[in-house]
């Protein structure tokens, strides 16, 4: 059976589907087949949307709060493929990132190294799903704003051109890393990161589940901020709609195939800069396909432990995650958490 039949029998079992643009929402006529919709996917249309009944894995072993996350490769990389496994609905694994990544993609993986950073070793457990897709190591580039920051928080820089890239955007010169034309989405006007808007296709985000003091949460949509060169410009109102604004753009949004957040050590209150006072081991990795079902699960686990804690609601707190509920009127995907299904893996 070839890929292209597995994929197309893949979306037939997720239903129906939704399409938008950046600039407003175009829903699909109703009477489109599932057949259509794959045969768009493989055609690489951008208007493609998630399942309206998105999944979103919760991995969770408690062993990963023990000792240094390093010790525990082997079982985070069986957690990450028992998580896409489960989101794709697949036999195997294998089967499950060869429905996500082609041989011939150029993969970022945007992590955050602000504050609680994400862990060198989950993002180590992506590289070798990719290589099951048979992702060339050379095509993968890990990055995020600056070489400084990615190395403070245990990544090992690589612009060699041989194996996994690593790089920040700013890597040579303070706005070296940008494109010099300014790019419009919604209300934002930016440069972007040349990485994403230039050298990859396909884009993995890996924030961490951590609190921001304005936005709610800081999780994957709120992680590309670290893609465009002036968003301390947009920070009203909750960043919102400007964090939807960013995704939509088409460096972003057609380009982003899959959420892993690391919630191995989260962070529930006084982000996003670190702060121990609130660290939360909570062991896990949230996974999902539709971005925007991934950052509501891991929203609703924030406000969960925010309320074990005796904190008030992001809400009450006067940080609601605006940005979602925006997301997900745009069609960007599902907010609504009684619309998407939580796995337990």
């Amino acid at each position: 059976m070839s890929m292209s039949s597995t994929r197309r029998q893949f979306l037939a079992r997720s239903g129906a589907a939704m399409a938008g643009l950046a600039g407003g929402v175009d829903l699909l006529a109703s009477t489109a087949s599932a057949v259509e919709l794959a045969n768009q996917a493989d055609a690489g249309d951008p208007s493609l949307q998630q399942p309206i009944r998105p999944r979103v894995a919760i991995a969770r072993d408690e062993i990963l709060t023990r000792g240094r996350l390093t010790q525990h490769r082997d079982l985070l990389v069986k957690m990450l493929n028992a998580s896409i496994q489960r989101v794709a609905d697949t036999p195997t694994a294998t089967e499950a990132w060869r429905l996500l990544f082609k041989p011939s993609d150029r993969v970022g993986i945007k992590v955050n190294t602000l504050g609680l950073s994400t862990q060198p070793a989950v993002v180590d457990a992506i590289v070798a799903g990719l290589r099951l897709a048979d992702v060339p190591a050379e095509n993968v580039v890990i990055w995020d704003r600056f070489d400084v920051e990615l190395a403070q928080a245990g990544f090992t820089l690589n612009k060699s051109g041989r194996g996994v890239q690593c790089r920040g955007t700013d890597g040579d010169a303070a706005g070296s890393g940008y494109q010099a034309t300014i790019e419009s989405s919604g209300e934002i006007g930016s440069s972007f990161s040349r990485i994403v808007a230039e050298q990859v296709d396909a884009l993995i985000c890996v924030p961490v589940l951590k609190d921001h003091n304005l936005a709610g949460a800081s999780l994957g949509m709120k992680n590309f901020y670290g893609a465009i060169h002036n968003p301390n410009k947009y920070h009203d109102h909750n960043c919102d709609p400007y964090i939807v604004d960013v995704v939509s753009h088409r460096f972003i949004r057609p380009k982003w195939k899959l959420t892993v957040c690391d919630a191995t050590r989260a962070q529930y209150h006084a982000g996003p800069a670190r702060h121990p006072g609130f660290a939360w081991p909570l062991g896990g990795l949230i996974v999902g396909t539709d971005f925007v079902a991934a950052d509501a699960v891991a929203t609703d686990l924030l406000e969960s432990q925010r309320k074990t804690k005796g904190l008030k609601s992001l809400d009450e707190d006067k940080r609601p995650t605006k940005y979602i509920a925006t997301a997900g009127a745009r069609g960007l995907g599902v907010c609504d958490l009684r619309k998407i299904e939580r796995i337990e893996v």
